[in-house]
């Protein structure tokens, strides 16, 4: 939304109640200068509304998304040039080293997100008595925006800690009780899921613009965020349903293989993509978290990498790790991604012919299909993506495999062509016949997200699935530990629980009502065996 940040951090000082002025403060309830002074009409409501979408630009936040999803995964190592004095916090997760007091434990930034969402929901109904132009129809839009943002918000804690404190109000004044214990898990998804149910009624279809279209409330972003509860909480067909309505949309196309790159994560806002989160261009433009641990055209070299043991180069066999999902033997002489565009253009190696490191390059590089010798760095910053349409042909995927019936499995494995033969321009289809079982298929679909959504911050929810699905953490430690390949040590988690990230222990000091989670309370500091 474009709106001067001037204007944001103004609306965000009165929503937090922050002034130099304390004569003013002590004139009225802080609840009621809100109300009076600046709840009057509906451009006070957009205002507010654009800092909603403000703060899930925040780098605090982006740098959760990328290292909730896809730190603790098999995708990711650390990489030769990062700072180990910034960065401890993450090298002590990818050494298996959580600890409440670690900087990624907080959840403060996504519950500022939260609370911007709740005091929008709270005040904005006031609006409708005082401005006649702002309607119940638009207030119902602006409700669909906050819930399904909120949503959003509350479904990554949901992910990466299981179960948080659910505050549906705004912190309007100093009487309210902050300290609320954590609802279960249960709790939360069913409240995540009321709201996107409401949020389906109003959401708009069409802002008449591009870039609304891509970085604001859809119903696109609607259905896919429910396929996206739906399948973590393991309510396969509902899942399926919410994945149909979003194929459904005409308008949502599979860019084509050669501009994918390109168009996809440069370019940004492509036909493909359901909600990204833009990324604007600054003077202190190596502070942002894409660049910094995925690198740029100012430092090639990002802070992590993609493991050896799985990366691949299809134009040097000899360079194929031991558990790459690309050129992956599925049976003699049958095998998958054997010339996949992906292992060329989501990472690049570095450090001469045995490739020392290999980074994510689909962040930082224009397209290289033309010129496979020489990377040609971007000096844009690419949009962070939520959701984009391959993500959610590959969530209906996984979800008919749970169903199992054969024409379930038919249905997938065709989904699946769809993203693997965009990538593998001159192969075969692949074949139900060489995925003879459930959980053949369900290791197919595991491997084209792999492939298809590297780095985008979904890997490790993926394996959380499957895990939570097994009911115990044996598969997911042997994806993660094929990272460690010879270090003796596991990197993944001993039992469910500590698949989780532990509460930051400043939570735990401020509010009294708050309980570790269970695997922390009960073991320590480490998720490892």
């Amino acid at each position: 939304m474009k709106i001067k940040l001037s204007v944001i951090s103004i609306v965000i000082l009165l929503i937090l109640g922050i002034s130099g002025c304390n004569e003013w403060l002590d004139l009225k309830p802080e609840s009621q200068i809100i109300l009076d002074e600046f709840w009057q009409s509906e451009s006070d409501v957009d205002a507010v509304l654009a800092a909603c979408y403000k703060s899930m630009t925040e780098d605090a936040v982006i740098y959760r998304m990328i290292i909730w999803g896809e730190l603790r995964s098999d995708n990711m190592v650390e990489g030769s040039s990062i700072n180990y004095d910034k960065r401890a916090g993450i090298l002590k997760i990818l050494e298996g080293e959580i600890i409440s007091t670690n900087a990624y434990s907080s959840w403060a930034s996504f519950y500022t997100i939260i609370n911007y969402c709740n005091t929008l929901i709270y005040y904005s109904p006031f609006v409708l008595d005082r401005d006649e132009n702002f309607t119940q129809d638009d207030l119902n839009r602006v409700k669909a925006e906050a819930l399904t943002i909120r949503s959003l918000a509350y479904f990554y804690l949901v992910r990466a800690f299981k179960e948080v404190p659910l505050i549906t109000d705004p912190s309007i004044d100093d009487t309210q009780d902050y300290a609320q214990p954590k609802a279960t898990e249960r709790q939360l998804l069913d409240t995540i899921i009321s709201n996107l149910k409401f949020a389906k009624k109003y959401a708009r279809t069409d802002y008449g613009r591009t870039d609304y279209n891509k970085q604001r409330v859809t119903l696109n972003l609607v259905n896919a965020l429910l396929a996206d509860v739906y399948l973590w909480d393991g309510q396969y067909q509902n899942c399926v349903n919410a994945c149909n309505e979003v194929m459904a949309d005409s308008r949502l196309k599979l860019v084509n293989a050669a501009y994918v790159y390109t168009k996809v994560f440069y370019v940004g806002n492509s036909t493909e993509s359901i909600f990204e989160i833009p990324q604007y261009q600054d003077e202190n433009i190596s502070t942002r978290p894409l660049y910094i641990l995925y690198g740029s055209a100012y430092n090639p070299l990002g802070e992590l990498s993609f493991p050896e043991t799985l990366a691949y180069d299809p134009s040097d066999e000899t360079t194929l790790g031991a558990y790459s999902p690309f050129y992956y033997k599925v049976a003699t002489n049958v095998y998958e991604s054997e010339d996949d565009i992906r292992a060329r253009e989501s990472y690049y190696g570095y450090g001469g012919k045995y490739y020392i490191f290999k980074y994510a390059g689909k962040y930082m590089l224009e397209n290289t299909l033309t010129n496979k010798s020489v990377p040609s760095y971007r000096l844009d910053i690419s949009d962070w993506i939520i959701y984009r349409l391959s993500d959610v042909m590959l969530m209906k995927a996984e979800a008919l495999v749970q169903l199992d019936s054969q024409s379930d499995l038919n249905e997938a494995i065709t989904l699946v062509n769809e993203t693997y033969l965009r990538s593998n321009v001159d192969a075969d289809s692949l074949k139900l016949v060489n995925y003879s079982t459930q959980r053949d298929m369900e290791k197919l679909v595991l491997r084209e997200r792999q492939r298809e959504l590297l780095f985008e911050g979904k890997r490790w929810f993926d394996l959380v699935r499957l895990a939570r699905r097994d009911n115990n953490t044996s598969t997911l430690n042997t994806y993660v530990n094929y990272k460690a390949s010879g270090a003796g040590i596991s990197l993944g988690a001993s039992v469910l629980d500590a698949m989780y990230m532990p509460i930051q222990e400043r939570e735990l000091q401020a509010n009294s009502n708050l309980e570790q989670n269970p695997y922390y309370a009960e073991s320590g500091s480490s998720s490892r065996n």
